[in-house]
């Protein structure tokens, strides 16, 4: 009796054997990420995978693995390659089919297959971003410019749009700068503010410091004078001239 680790083995195989799935190359970078596609170059140095829009490379220094698979660039290839010019059902088909597998850019190239054959095909008309207006397929552009569009800072609008938005522009930078001279204002007050408090400040500390000075003031009448040092010189008297005083008469002579 078939162990059970080989009938695992069996199933295995027969998956194997049966068609899966479409895959892609799938190129793991070092520290994460993926990228999915073909990959059209590879050597030691660099690697190039096509991921439908486009192309991208890297050093093979950043790749940690390389899975191979079919992708669906390939069936697409596959598929493109068997289609005559003027299948526009088959066109048609693949473009849904691409599209549906990421495939932007080859499903543009469909679908422009398909005009190239029914230029008044609908799907393919409004696929590639065409508009029908009074029974004319215009591109998105042409049609915003006949009904009278004009394009301002990115967006499609009305002239009378137009003019709003400009307003509005207008009056948001007189806002901003009246905003500005006022913070200006105020920065100014306070920087005078400011000089006002320090002048101040200063004036205190020099009222403060004459107080503190040893030079003091006497009193009412008195000038400029110094506290007397202990020890230290006396000032002598003065010499003044003597007083001349009658001599006295006896009493009774």
């Amino acid at each position: 009796m078939p162990s059970r680790k080989d009938f695992v083995r069996k199933i295995a195989l027969l998956l194997l054997l049966v068609p899966g799935p479409l895959l892609a190359d799938e190129v793991f970078l070092k520290g994460g990420g993926k990228f999915t596609g073909r990959i059209t170059e590879q050597d030691e140095e660099r690697i190039t995978v096509d991921i439908g829009d486009g192309s991208v490379g890297f050093s093979m220094e950043r790749v940690e693995r390389i899975v191979k698979g079919t992708s669906p660039l390939d069936e697409y290839d596959s598929q493109a390659s068997k289609l005559a010019p003027q299948d526009v059902d088959g066109w048609r088909k693949l473009a849904q089919w691409a599209s549906s597998k990421g495939l932007s850019r080859q499903s543009r190239l469909a679908w422009e297959k398909v005009l190239a054959v029914a230029p008044d095909d609908a799907a393919a008309r409004q696929a590639l971003g065409f508009v029908q207006l009074d029974g004319r397929w215009l591109t998105e552009e042409e049609s915003f410019r006949a009904r009278g569009f004009v394009k301002y800072e990115g967006e499609w609008m009305t002239p009378a749009e137009v003019q709003v938005a400009q307003s509005t522009a207008v009056a948001e930078q007189a806002r901003q700068d009246a905003e500005r001279r006022a913070t200006d204002a105020e920065n100014a007050a306070a920087q005078a503010q400011q000089r006002a408090e320090d002048a101040e400040r200063r004036a205190q500390e020099a009222q403060n410091q004459q107080y503190n000075d040893p030079v003091f003031f006497g009193g009412f009448g008195y000038g400029v004078t110094t506290w007397p040092s202990a020890g230290g010189p006396v000032t002598p008297p003065v010499n003044r001239p003597p007083v001349n005083r009658p001599t006295p008469r006896p009493i009774g002579g």
